[in-house]
């Protein structure tokens, strides 16, 4: 039910320090510190992968870095912004929740009991939730993606690997500082600042900040204007750090962060009505028609209705880090507070611009026909529909780590403990204005996760070139979620449905309760049985005000909505309003003319998870020559497992085991020379070996009752007055898969200061061994010929494109007064699924077929991408410096995710052409 993704990707510009192919790494400026940046050579990019500091060409495994100059140049904002820059990593936008995929492995369980299959860093720090750490891509060093497991290095739910972000830490002796400014197309503007201050001989303390703002990249073009549509954002953030070394060996960095993110947030475009054209349009004329026949231009375009969707996210930390160099060992501890809350209010589209779209929002049928319902009544209410969705997570995180180590050899070692707790807040609700026949749903839950870790890791070097490595982690991972979890159901209208369509719940004005509901419990007399007047008085409960439109108060003026209760065999009296809503009311029986109370159910959520696992890995490296390594590695890693919703009021919450990945690796790095052209060619094959692979579908109570009594625990007992045809999200282990490829990258150091990058990977990632699944893209209360379990075993995983290819070109040009340089960046991802259905429909004898034009479509075509950028710094102690970039030169809009319900074919797009300028000054 928590659906809605997206998932940008960006590749611009030029960089002040644009280097040669092996010194992409800039030297380190003096505020950078000898905290986070090696004393290294410039033909060194230095990496810690491994909580060391490393020569990339040194490590033995796939890691991608860019420096903080780099991440400009190349157009980071945010996570979101790295996916198409980094071979095999997919990073989607979910409303909100930041979807992380690395070679085919990840998790789109976003919801409260759900858990990344990448774990994100910051400054050490597990961030749970990175929502609204986009906004903290600024001041930043380097930021490092590691393909998994990461489990004995980096911990709990490494599986896919990790991502780790190091800002720049306060330097001592040192008092400089830095602004930029930025302005671009879709009123983009941005401002960055640094500022290095020193206290002491020994103490200094560095801020940080940026604000950036920029307009929707999508337009209202209805007819209903006023309405602002998503993809506009308004961000503010600061950090400040004090760095304290009372003496030689001890240091002490105390760091707080802010980040407020708002604006319209991520909803998606509804594709299912051209989509439904298409598959309509093919049926009349006996052929394929595709959507580009349909006749949309720009997908962006939409037609709004509704409210202004409203993004609020409120992120704050506070951490520590303690570090004390001994004889022979070293000791460190992290202490962290975060606190993430985000609130998210919107409605959603009614579909995409195309031509007749107006004809078919006002349901005129495509053969000709005469509609059934006035066309303009049609109309009005589907474009005065509130129909709205709110989402509120508040994720409380702590986290301690003490950490004992050696990076000196022969024997580099590490052991250490973790602590992680994670208190969690969650509310999602909907109203269903104007629908006939359902309501809306509403989740308010708390969710408590501890989880407590101990581990080992070494490495010895036998030679001074064979070394071996040994890592272990043992993990304990617990969770428990109390609270409520409804979905209201009515049927209500006038004769003949020829008014209203139902009640009116979320107009203009209206709010939910969330976390003010005081009534969790809907037996609220304690009588074991739940009545109409219980359930209407907990729905009220979950509502802090009605919308100026709202009817229901009016239409039952009785019990928590206004007089006494007044009950007909059952059914609440209908009264006059002298209103439109007489159209209800019966005035000879006193009766709704069709209608039933609430439907749905009410379920208590008493969930509860303990798992232990241990996670490890082996390693040989060898140096045939001081420039050629060759490794061969094999880790496992583990994502934790969790439950359910309820089956029933505080019925069994099933549980689904901890997913765990094998990877085999086999790698080789060199560097050499051809000529005077330097050359950097590393390559890798590799093998995951994925099992218990977790799946997420909606299915009935009675469905998810068979599935665990055939494949899960079974011996599941409903509580009596259960609701079976309600409709659950339910994740459940059902697959192994195998992902298996190669990857190539290098780089040319040419003459004339040009240089030349790239990188190949080549991807095959399926299921090998499943059980049937439900077909979650149909709904078992709507479409139970439709929702039944199908076979997946051989259909490709999700966003796993076969080919992905990167390149970059670029050159510095020295001038007599200053410097010049540019950058044109390319890459290519060919075609991939988005379900794991692959495109296939099935007719009534279950045979598949591949869908061409309709709904059930999730295939995204190849696609590439261009990028530039120039920039000249005018002296050369580069104080000051001018850039032009452009992203997506070519303006193609390509999805960069699909989510398919029922009703829905949702779809979000990579980011549209943006250009601009920017100028910094340091001093």
């Amino acid at each position: 039910m928590k659906v809605l993704s997206l998932a940008l990707m960006g590749s611009v510009a030029s960089v002040a320090l644009i280097q040669p192919a092996f010194a992409q790494e800039a030297a380190p400026a003096p505020q950078e510190s000898q905290e986070e940046v090696a004393d290294n050579d410039d033909d060194q990019i230095i990496v810690t992968a491994e909580r060391r500091e490393q020569n990339l060409q040194d490590f033995a495994g796939t890691v991608s870095t860019f420096t903080g100059e780099e991440l400009r140049a190349i157009g980071v904002q945010n996570i979101t912004d790295l996916q198409g820059n980094v071979p095999g990593l997919s990073v989607a936008n979910n409303q909100g929740n930041i979807e992380v995929f690395i070679r085919g492995i990840g998790s789109t369980n976003n919801t409260e009991i759900g858990d990344p299959a990448a774990a994100f860093h910051f400054d050490g720090v597990v961030i749970p939730r990175p929502r609204g750490i986009g906004s903290a891509f600024y001041d930043i060093a380097r930021v490092e993606v590691n393909t998994g497991p990461q489990g004995t290095i980096r911990g709990r739910n490494a599986t896919a690997g990790s991502i780790n972000a190091i800002t720049i830490k306060p330097g001592l002796g040192i008092f400089d500082g830095s602004v930029e400014a930025e302005y671009g197309n879709f009123n983009h503007k941005s401002l960055r600042g640094s500022l290095n201050i020193p206290l002491a001989d020994n103490v200094a303390v560095r801020f940080a900040g940026l604000y950036l703002d920029h307009d929707s990249y999508y337009d209202n073009v209805g007819p209903v204007q006023g309405i602002d549509v998503a993809e506009a954002e308004e961000n503010l953030a600061g950090r400040a750090q004090l760095y304290w070394e009372p003496t030689d060996r001890l240091s002490i960095l105390v760091a707080g962060e802010y980040i407020s993110e708002t604006g319209t947030g991520y909803t998606g475009t509804n594709f299912a009505l051209p989509l439904g054209v298409a598959e309509d349009l093919s049926e009349i004329e006996g052929r394929e028609v595709p959507l580009s026949e349909i006749g949309i231009g720009n997908p962006r375009d939409v037609i709004a209705r509704g409210i202004t969707p409203v993004q609020d996210t409120d992120h704050w930390g506070i951490s520590t880090n303690i570090k004390y160099e001994g004889e022979g060992f070293n000791i460190e501890f992290i202490s962290s507070y975060r606190d993430v809350v985000y609130d998210y209010i919107a409605t959603t589209p009614l579909s995409p611009d195309f031509p007749g779209v107006i004809d078919r929002l006002s349901g005129i049928p495509l053969d000709g026909s005469p509609p059934q319902i006035d066309p303009a009544v049609v109309l009005e209410e589907s474009l005065d529909n509130f129909s709205r969705f709110q989402s509120i997570t508040d994720s409380r995180s702590f986290f301690n780590e003490l950490r004992v180590f050696n990076n000196e050899g022969p024997f580099i070692w590490s052991v250490g403990a973790s602590y992680f707790r994670e208190d969690q807040f969650a509310f999602l609700a909907s109203t269903g204005d104007r629908d006939t026949f359902f309501q809306g749903i509403e989740f308010n839950t708390t969710v408590d996760t501890d989880s407590y870790a101990a581990y080992a890791d070494a490495t010895y070097e036998v030679s001074d070139n064979l070394r071996f490595t040994a890592g272990i982690r043992y993990t304990d991972d617990s969770k428990r979620r109390t609270g409520v979890a409804a979905r209201y159901g009515l049927a209500l209208g006038g004769a003949g449905f020829s008014c209203c369509l139902g009640v009116r719940v979320g107009t203009e004005g209206f709010e939910f309760a969330g976390r003010d509901r005081t009534i969790f419990n809907p037996d609220t007399d304690g009588d074991g049985n739940i009545s109409d007047q219980e359930v209407f008085a907990f729905h009220a409960n979950g509502i802090a005000q009605f919308g100026a439109r709202d009817n229901i108060d009016e239409i039952f003026d009785f019990g928590p909505f206004g007089g006494d209760p007044n009950f007909v065999e059952g059914r609440p009296e209908c009264i006059e309003t002298n209103s439109s809503d007489d159209l209800f009311c019966d005035p000879n029986t006193g009766q709704f003319l069709f209608g039933v109370p609430f439907g749905g159910q009410i379920f208590q959520q008493d969930g509860r998870f303990q798992d232990d696992f241990v996670d490890w890995r082996l390693r040989a490296e060898y140096d045939v020559t001081p420039d050629n390594l060759l490794y061969f590695l094999v880790a496992n890693g583990h994502k934790s497992g969790g439950f359910n919703d309820n089956l029933g009021d505080l019925g069994v919450a099933p549980t689904f085991d901890t997913e765990q990945v094998i990877l085999y690796e086999f790698g080789s790095k060199n560097e050499f020379n051809i000529g005077n052209v330097g050359v950097r060619l590393n390559g890798t094959l590799f093998y995951n070996d994925y099992s218990d692979q977790v799946f997420t579908s909606l299915l009935s109570v009675a469905q998810a009752v068979e599935f665990e009594n055939n494949f899960g625990a079974g011996d599941v007992i409903l509580p009596d007055g259960t609701n079976q045809a309600l409709v659950v999200s339910f994740s459940f282990n059902a697959a192994d898969s195998e992902i298996y490829g190669a990857q190539l990258e290098g780089g040319f150091d040419l003459p004339e200061n040009i240089s030349l990058d790239f990188s190949v990977l080549w991807l095959e990632a399926r299921i090998k061994n499943a059980e049937d699944i439900q077909d979650f893209r149909f709904q078992a209360d709507v479409a139970p010929d439709d929702a039944v379990f199908r076979p997946i075993n051989g259909r490709r995983l999700p966003r796993t494109p076969r080919w992905q290819l990167n390149a970059k070109f670029s050159q510095v040009i020295e001038l007599p007064e200053g410097q010049l340089d540019y950058v044109i960046s390319g890459g290519y991802r060919s075609s991939q699924f988005h379900t794991i259905f692959n495109s296939l429909e099935f007719d009534a004898d279950g045979n598949a077929t591949e869908v061409s034009n309709g709904r059930l479509l999730d295939r995204i075509g190849g696609y590439f991408t261009l990028d530039i950028g120039a920039g000249y710094t005018i002296d050369d102690d580069g104080k000051y410096r001018f850039e032009v970039y452009a992203n997506n030169v070519t303006n193609t809009i390509n999805e960069a995710a699909i989510i398919i319900t029922q009703f829905d074919n949702t779809r979000f797009f990579t980011r549209p052409r943006t250009y601009g300028a920017r100028f910094r000054a340091k001093f």
